[in-house]
This record gives C-alpha cells, structure tokens and sequence, in this order.
C-alpha cells in the first residue's frame, strides 16, 4: 500500500510539473505569435487553469517530501504525550480542511458538467476540467494527511518529521 500512496504522490507531482510547462508553452507561444501580428483566442483562460493546476495538483507530493512550511509555534514547544496529541489533532483538521475543500470543488465541478458550464473569455473551454483537477489535487492532499496521521498514530515517524530531519543535500540526493 506505501508504495501504491507513493506512486499516486508522485503523479500529483508529475502533474503538477505539467502544468508548470503548460504555462510556459502557453505564455511563449502568446509572445512569439504576437510578434508575428497573430493572437491566439483563449490562451488567458488555460494558463490560469494550468495556474491552478500547478498549485492543487502537487500538494501532496510537497507534502511528503517536506516542502510545504510549517508552524511550529505551539507544538514546537511541546514534548512527549502532549506533542503527540497536538500532532494528531493539526493533522485531523487539516485533513478535514482538505477533504472538505476537495469535496466542494468535485461538487462545483459535477455541477459545471451537468450545465455544461463553459469559460467566458473568448473561447468557452469547459470548466469541469480544471476544477475536477482541482479537487483531484485537493482529495490527494487529504490522502497524504490521513496517510500521516496513520503513521502518527502508530507510532512511526510522519514524513513531514523525517523530511525535516534530513539535510537540503541529504534530501536532494533522495530527489535524484
């Protein structure tokens, strides 16, 4: 099962970096045709929704490798039984958070498919696609978070834990 969660981290991740590219490829293609008097219809609209899927799609994935930042205000500062349970508790409503946030966004996207929602720039791309790749990245980082906190629970060392304790080299070389 671990390396099944992995793999399904990894293709948020890889999707994510798509995404990443897509802008790219959007954005130069918008400036070479414009200085050859051309203007491509609808490119505005699909960089923002490669923006988007550039920042949902690979949560899970930052996630695990530690890339996301965190807050160790209170917990930091903890110790033993208390620590644990503070952990478990950030860990339970941020899932919920996520879950909640992927829930709504899969509903907003249901609903744009069942109207047959499209943009409103210049060309009327469906909206259902993007925000269906909303709440895919959305539910994987709800995943990754249950997936901790399992791991929490049992005992074991979260990923966010291990990521930290590792050197940017030491991680890096992981990467490779």
């Amino acid at each position: 099962m671990r390396r099944g969660l992995d793999l399904l981290y990894l293709a948020g991740g890889i999707a994510g970096a798509l995404s990443l590219f897509a802008i790219f490829g959007l954005i130069t293609a918008q400036v070479v045709s414009r200085q050859f008097g051309a203007n491509l219809e609808g490119v505005d609209d699909l960089t923002a929704f490669a923006v988007a899927g550039s920042a949902l799609l690979p949560l899970a994935y930052a996630f695990r490798h530690g890339a996301h930042i965190r807050v160790d205000l209170i917990i930091g500062h903890l110790k033993g039984r208390a620590r644990t349970v503070m952990e478990a508790v950030a860990l339970v409503l941020s899932a919920g958070l996520a879950a909640f946030l992927g829930w709504s966004v899969a509903d907003l996207a249901h609903d744009s498919w069942m109207f047959e929602d499209v943009a409103q720039g210049t060309v009327p791309w469906l909206l259902w696609v993007p925000q269906a790749a909303c709440a895919v990245g959305c539910v994987l980082f709800a995943v990754a978070l249950l997936d901790d906190l399992v791991v929490h629970l049992a005992g074991g060392t979260p990923s966010y834990r291990r990521a930290a304790e590792l050197s940017a080299v030491e991680r890096a070389a992981g990467e490779i």
